[in-house]
């Protein structure tokens, strides 16, 4: 009798575990977390070159922030960035041109690929994934467990990587292989499936699958010493000056740069959704702005956020930083220091910070609708505006990302550093690397990491922007230390002031396209990554025609001038 019935527990208890897991995934050579812009690359490299590709997202949008609101491309110089980005804009034309034809204002108005409606570049992102028959794509995926191999050979739970902020320890401790993955269909809660592959890419923007494996990463401000940077650590600087001012120490602190929503606003009434009074809305965010209102500083609605046209009559929203000639607007968009946990945040707070973020937002836009100490004339500016209805859909025409600019940077083979950009003195030209994946050519872009300080009405604390050449993006700097098996081109190694050139998406895309190929033929060889024949991945890169090395114009040093 007790041995039926531990048969009939031991009967339950396995219907229970089967219940609990879903069926078998598709089989994978290459599983990709996050079908960020990055990540589309990663696959489409990846499946283009015969691997079979499983795609794994936590949300039901593909393309992250561009898909979210971010429409106006960050590139300055155009043929520093090209193969699957250069598609990616080609689709952009294409879709303008097949619904409203070559000369409408919809192809004008896009700029060759670079502005458009975010709905259509989830589209364009979506179909490109689909064209490939070795993509598999799983929406509603959260990614909860990582396994490992170690020394012993014995799989094991992962253990979380460290946070190590500074300069780089004397070691990092011993190695380990990632071999599979655990996500848990939240359209399913409990059910939980496995996925194994030879290689993994880590494609969110806050290195969360690098962190669950065990890769150490660092998250705030280096110190100017740590890595002999001009613009590290505790700074301040003037909109487009490159001087750090007095009360600059250089000392490292906890801080990440403030992020912000980067949504749709239309004037066109047939496709207009009001802005509403959000939840949580506090008046008292917006002193600094209600100040200079009531100074005569800030007189129009686009005083306080930058608006830049996209087609069919919307303009994309974001924060502007105050102009070094007056200090408008002392605030915008930008959430600065409420947005320091995020990186390390669990679901459920970055949840709360989402819908912070969201309430500070709207609220300043309602707020320049509504308040009545803003005059009659910027309110009824402002209320000309509102939601496309045609956006967000899901979501109540609101956003659903916001605008990570900067999560975890995982501890790489190699860390890019403000130096990276530094010119050597015979030609005048960066560095190159012989393992060159990809082209970093934005300014150096950090956004204000602390909140506005009315000690310095000029800027914001830790904001700079700092123009450089172009320059190599080494293919150790996406691999990662302590872990093998593992890619991680988005959340790349870094120091905070290097990532403020690479957090661009068309370098997360050419990063993304460089890790799928690089995967595949590691794939094919039957190596690791971390072992790969890098000349054949640049090979690769530039026979799809990407690009890994551009140099402008040799910039003469002073010396060697006559």
């Amino acid at each position: 009798m007790r041995r039926t019935i531990r048969f009939v527990i031991a009967g339950v208890f396995a219907a229970v575990v089967q219940a609990a897991f879903a069926a078998e995934p598709p089989l994978a050579d290459v599983v990709i977390v996050a079908a960020t812009p990055g990540g589309v690359t990663a696959a489409v490299s990846a499946a283009r070159s015969g691997a079979k590709v499983t795609v794994v997202e936590e949300s039901n949008h593909v393309g992250g922030i561009i898909a979210g609101g971010l429409t106006n491309t960050d590139i300055r110089k155009h043929g520093a960035v090209g193969g699957l980005y250069n598609e990616f804009k080609r689709r952009i034309v294409e879709h303008y041109t097949s619904i409203y034809g070559a000369d409408s204002k919809q192809v004008h108005v896009c700029q060759a690929g670079n502005r458009f409606e975010a709905h259509v570049a989830e589209k364009v992102l979506r179909d490109m994934l689909a064209a490939e028959k070795n993509i598999t794509l799983l929406e509603r995926y959260r990614v909860v467990a990582a396994s490992v191999i170690g020394r012993d050979g014995v799989e094991e739970a992962a253990t979380r990587g460290k946070r190590i902020d500074g300069a780089a320890p004397e070691s990092f401790g011993p190695t380990v292989k990632l071999v599979s993955i655990t996500a848990e269909d939240l359209t399913k809660p409990g059910r939980k499936t496995e996925f194994r592959a030879r290689t993994f890419i880590d494609c969110t923007y806050e290195g969360d699958l690098a962190a669950l494996a065990g890769v150490p990463y660092r998250v705030g401000r280096e110190s100017r010493a740590a890595f002999g940077e001009p613009h590290a650590g505790h700074i301040y600087v003037r909109f487009k000056d490159y001087n750090p001012l007095p009360g600059s120490t250089g000392e490292a602190d906890a801080g990440i740069q403030a992020f912000c929503f980067r949504f749709h606003l239309t004037k066109d009434k047939s496709n207009f959704v009001s802005v509403e009074r959000p939840p949580g809305f506090n008046r008292d965010d917006y002193r600094h702005v209600l100040s200079q209102i009531a100074e005569g500083k800030i007189t129009r609605f686009n005083h306080v956020i930058q608006l830049y046209e996209m087609p069919n009559g919307k303009f994309e929203v974001n924060s502007d930083h105050p102009h070094h000639d007056t200090g408008v607007p002392a605030e915008s968009l930008d959430l600065a220091e409420e947005n320091w946990g995020w990186p390390e945040a669990g679901p459920a707070e970055r949840e709360r910070i989402f819908a912070r973020y969201w309430s500070h937002n709207e609220g300043l836009i309602w707020l320049l609708q509504n308040d009545p100490a803003v005059p009659q004339a910027i309110r009824d500016e402002a209320s000309q505006w509102g939601f496309p209805k045609d956006e967000f859909t899901d979501n109540r025409h609101r956003p659903h990302h916001i605008y990570v600019r900067q999560g975890r940077r995982i501890w790489g083979e190699y860390t890019v550093t403000q130096n990276d950009a530094k010119t050597v003195f015979e030609t005048g030209l960066p560095t190159r690397h012989a393992d060159g994946i990809a082209v970093a050519e934005f300014e150096f872009d950090s956004h204000a990491v602390r909140k506005y300080d009315p000690a310095y009405p000029m800027l914001r604390p830790g904001y700079f922007f700092i123009a450089h050449d172009p320059f190599q993006l080494p293919y150790r700097s996406v691999v990662p230390k302590c872990v093998d098996n593992l890619l991680v081109p988005v959340a790349c190694s870094a120091s905070h002031v290097g990532y403020q050139t690479i957090r661009m998406e068309p370098v997360f895309m050419a990063l993304g396209e460089a890790c799928g190929i690089a995967a595949a033929i590691a794939h094919d060889a039957k190596t690791s990554v971390r072992s790969v024949n890098v000349p054949a991945v640049q090979r690769e890169i530039v026979k799809r025609g990407g690009v890994i090395l551009y140099e402008s114009q040799p910039l003469v040093p002073e010396s060697l001038k006559q």
